[in-house]
């Protein structure tokens, strides 16, 4: 039986998710997330990141076990933990076909905002004076993030959080909050609340190369904030339509999951 793309395209893609680890390191202190409004002096330096950047496989953002070979090494809380050990993933160590319970796999889901920086397509941003738009090809997000203004003071808990930015020289930084508390920060299950705080900085290493530092500050989830980084690469390739379609994830269910966990016909 001949796939359609779109449905050979994904598969591939979600094979590709373990091919290249990402840089890591370990963070002492918390996040700062100073509200800044970009001044006229500095608009001359706004780096420019236009152009396609390609994502590569990514599996967890545990800074000790970026592969995921090994789960629960993160400062988790009990709430956390908990959370992890029921957690039916697709990859990493507790990896399994069967009663998979991954909101992206099961419901298509938006995977939030970090766990995008680990599905292999592509993203893009367009940056406006007032606000820098971040689109992704894969489910065909995107995410505002406003230049010039202040987080509310209650804000709403969404999939993509509020997210605000400054300049800082050559780095774009992004600060978000608002989250709700259904998504995984990775592809094999850690969890996060609605107390999660990001500090996303972007920079560019050389021309085609950039660079995302992701600061993580969870109390509920994380007894200590930490942070990552992943190195994207100038992609020639145009942004695609990608969608997650429920027909194609039960198809996958039916001709891949089944069949891989099930007892062979005889």
């Amino acid at each position: 039986m001949k796939m359609p793309k779109s449905r050979t395209k994904s598969k591939i893609a979600l094979l590709a998710i373990f091919a290249c680890p990402f840089v890591v390191s370990a963070q002492t202190s918390a996040p700062t997330s100073p509200v800044k409004k970009q001044e006229a002096s500095n608009v001359a330096r706004v780096p420019d990141f236009s152009g396609a950047w390609a994502i590569p496989g990514g599996a967890s953002y545990d800074p000790s076990d970026p592969r995921g070979n090994t789960l629960e090494k993160l400062p988790m809380t009990p709430w956390a933990l908990e959370k992890l050990r029921a957690a039916r993933p697709g990859f990493g160590a507790n990896a399994t076909f069967e009663a998979v319970n991954d909101p992206v796999q099961k419901f298509c889901d938006p995977p939030g905002v970090t766990r995008m920086w680990m599905y292999p397509w592509n993203f893009s941003f367009i940056q406006t004076p007032d606000v820098v738009y971040i689109l992704y090809e894969w489910m065909g997000f995107w995410r505002p993030v406003a230049l010039n203004r202040k987080h509310p003071k209650s804000p709403d808990s969404t999939w993509m959080g509020d997210s605000i930015g400054w300049y800082e020289g050559d780095n774009f930084v992004v600060d978000t909050v608002g989250f709700n508390d259904k998504t995984w920060i990775d592809q094999v299950g850690h969890p996060h609340s609605d107390q999660l705080h990001l500090i996303e900085r972007f920079r560019h290493m050389d021309h085609d190369t950039l660079e995302i530092s992701v600061s993580f500050e969870d109390p509920k989830a994380y007894t200590a904030p930490f942070t990552a980084k992943r190195i994207f690469k100038r992609s020639f390739a145009p942004l695609e339509v990608t969608l997650c379609s429920m027909t194609e994830m039960q198809n996958f269910d039916d001709e891949v999951m089944k069949t891989t966990t099930g007892a062979p016909k005889k």
